[in-house]
């Protein structure tokens, strides 16, 4: 019977703060060189207080990045002057940027060498989330997932366990079968243990502690992704 690996994707295969770091300078960027003072209005520090405004707003949502970081755009815009119109065109032109700039991530230097070891004797998906897209030309790891899992286009999120169901029944894996792999204790390594599946802490460096709130631990934990090639061979699935 296959085992399925299931890989989260920010800081799991890549540090995601440096790539949303580039990102959000890029966009200040834009927005300044589109509509001038509106970075210093709305752009630092203005922009997270309005996310939230946005999850009071759209509680339905709050699981779709994407839809967030519109919204966000589209409000910030028509407080700048836009008409609403406008100011949700604007908006989508602003996120394509964003978009671009996210996907510039910068590998761990060991993911490819242990995604294709673990190709080679277990069936690899993706389950995520963040809108990172795997088949983007800057990214480019399409190859190894033969299911990709986004929160953004599922309606839902981890921790939630329909979502681990979900990848499930797409593989046509049982649950038993599926070790997922993450850096989160709650999305990553809760969401696992209670959909039915096994959970792999990824804890880089080992430069984090496991704290006592966070009830449910993980079936192992690894420093780096080489560890997972033996660990994986070791559990006996």
């Amino acid at each position: 019977m296959k085992t399925l690996i299931s890989f989260d994707l920010d800081n799991t295969l890549w540090d995601v703060d440096p790539t949303l770091t580039r990102a959000e300078h890029a966009m200040e960027k834009w927005f300044e060189d589109n509509f001038p003072g509106f970075a210093e209005r709305f752009y630092t520090p203005t922009m997270d207080p309005i996310k939230y405004e946005i999850y009071e707003l759209y509680p339905d949502i709050k699981h779709d990045v994407t839809k967030v970081r519109l919204a966000q755009y589209k409000l910030a815009l028509q407080r700048y002057g836009l008409p609403a119109e406008e100011a949700a065109e604007r908006a989508e032109q602003a996120f394509n940027v964003f978009y671009d700039w996210r996907q510039r991530i910068d590998l761990y230097p060991d993911v490819h060498p242990t995604l294709t070891k673990l190709a080679e004797r277990y069936e690899l998906a993706a389950l995520t989330n963040g809108n990172a897209d795997v088949y983007h030309p800057y990214i480019a790891l399409e190859h190894y997932f033969g299911t990709v899992i986004r929160a953004d286009k599922e309606g839902i999120a981890k921790p939630d366990p329909e979502i681990f169901t979900r990848l499930s029944e797409r593989t046509k894996t049982p649950m038993d079968r599926i070790i997922h792999v993450g850096d989160h204790p709650i999305d990553d390594v809760q969401g696992a243990v209670n959909a039915g599946a096994r959970a792999v802490w990824f804890n880089r460096h080992g430069a984090r502690r496991w704290r006592s709130e966070w009830a449910t631990t993980p079936d192992a934990e690894v420093h780096s992704l080489p560890e997972l090639i033996t660990l994986i061979e070791n559990m006996n699935l």
